[in-house]
């Protein structure tokens, strides 16, 4: 059998160990992985020397903005996937909280269309989740699943995507669950919010972005919201996934839900407890919310546990890009500025330096990025997993490699980090989606409109 390339000499994540073994590949799919000394006799096109290194299965991102479209002034669905491709991404899911809001089967296939024409990684999309009556033909036109906001306000907390009443929740959910598709929900007791808001205000503070950052993540505002919401999926049977979970009160919740045998799963993104009040001061509202999180070592604490334990399922980046302009509103009123930054380019570099500084182990770092990801959206294991038949979607890491956060290259249109000066250790050096390399030694080279749509797996 001939084979397109072979990735030799290097140790590679089978079966939740590294072994010294020879990934073969052929048309986008893994031929064969062949331990060291039992190599194949075959014609290989090109081959490839990981010697030194590391190779795992490539990160599923199952929370991006690409913000297309309708704000593609900060990014767009190539800058994106250039931004994945570049931090060791090969399949994103994106979010519907652009302009027009992704609540119709029209607008989700409009959406399609641009992403066919400029994406570099394949790619899914969860769609509004707020409309009862449309869910089944979404469901019927492939979606990959659904995304509703408790939180409303300024954008990116888009009203229009918001549902805060129980009855309607409940409502959606029903719908939801009937199709088997997964319900993404961002956590938020919204009244609570507001009524912090409003004593800080008569309080006389100043609205900006560590006031709201401080009250963003106070405690109450997330586990209230989350005891309601597992209740609901109780009574619903929708398969669940909570975002944003860094509340200590939430994963207990959580927690107790999965000892009862509830199909909740939990999502953590890392700037709620990587990022720190020092850093919110230094580099501004480019990081904000979150940074708070960190002052609290037993929150940190609890996070980690959960990560490690299996109670938050997955990492996922919320990659959430804001020009600098529309960030610097925050440091007069909060409210009204748009909240988030790009992440792409930078998280799997953090959590491979949790993993230098014993946060976690490689395995559960690749459970939290790859596997998890992939049975979220229902690709597993044809994604997700270094085995033959499997999409040879992998990541070429050094786990060695130390270095400092700079913006010199940043694919993320919006052109900063908040990351800016951190040092990590380990770095993905290559990038290879369906076989084909896409990005080497953080320069992208994937084209344009080559990546796919992974479609819908109801479960």
């Amino acid at each position: 059998m001939a084979y397109d390339i072979v990735l030799e000499n290097g140790s590679v994540y089978i079966g939740g160990h590294l072994v010294p073994a020879d990934v073969y590949v052929k048309d986008g799919v893994i031929a064969a992985c062949q331990r060291r000394g039992e190599r194949e006799h075959a014609e290989v096109g090109e081959s490839i020397d990981v010697s030194g290194k590391i190779v795992v299965p490539g990160a599923i991102d199952t929370h991006t903005h690409t913000r297309e479209p309708g704000y593609t002034h900060k990014e767009d669905f190539f800058t994106s996937s250039q931004a994945a491709a570049a931090g060791g991404y090969t399949t994103i899911i994106d979010m519907p909280n652009v302009e027009p809001p992704t609540d119709t089967v029209e607008l989700f296939e409009k959406k399609r269309e641009l992403a066919a024409g400029k994406s570099i990684v394949d790619w899914g999309h969860w769609v509004a989740g707020t409309r009862p009556d449309r869910i089944q033909a979404f469901a019927e036109a492939g979606v990959t699943g659904f995304k509703i906001f408790q939180v409303s306000g300024a954008y990116p907390h888009d009203p229009r995507l918001a549902l805060n009443d129980e009855g309607d929740l409940m409502a959606s959910f029903r719908a939801i669950a009937d199709t088997g598709l997964p319900c993404l929900v961002h956590p938020f007791n919204q009244s609570l919010f507001e009524r912090f808001h409003k004593e800080a205000m008569d309080r006389g503070e100043k609205p900006d972005g560590i006031l709201f950052s401080r009250i963003y993540t106070t405690e109450e505002i997330w586990h209230t919201a989350v005891n309601t919401l597992l209740a609901l999926q109780s009574i619903t049977g929708v398969r669940l996934q909570l975002l944003h979970t860094h509340s200590a009160g939430s994963i207990e919740l959580i927690r107790r839900a999965k000892e009862r045998g509830q199909r909740v799963t939990a999502e953590a993104d890392p700037k709620y407890y990587h990022y720190t009040l020092r850093e919110l001061r230094e580099l501004g509202p480019r990081i904000i919310p979150g940074g708070f999180v960190t002052e609290d070592a037993a929150r940190v604490d609890a996070i980690f546990q959960a990560l490690r334990d299996g109670t938050i399922d997955n990492i996922g980046s919320d990659h959430a890009p804001h020009t600098v302009e529309e960030l610097e509103v925050a440091k007069t009123d909060a409210w009204q500025a748009h909240l988030g930054s790009a992440q792409l380019e930078w998280v799997y570099g953090l959590i491979l330096t949790d993993v230098a500084n014993d946060k976690h182990s490689l395995r559960r770092a690749v459970e939290l990025l790859s596997e998890a990801p992939a049975k979220l959206a229902g690709v597993w294991p044809r994604k997700g997993l270094i085995a033959p038949g499997m999409d040879a979607d992998l990541n070429v890491i050094d786990l060695d490699e130390e270095y400092t956060v700079t913006e010199d290259r940043v694919y993320s249109k919006v052109g900063i980090s908040g990351y800016l000066g951190r040092q990590f250790k380990g770095r993905v050096k290559m990038t290879f989606r369906r076989g084909e390399l896409i990005a080497k030694d953080g320069e992208v080279i994937g084209r344009a409109g080559t990546g796919r749509y992974i479609g819908s797996h109801p479960q």
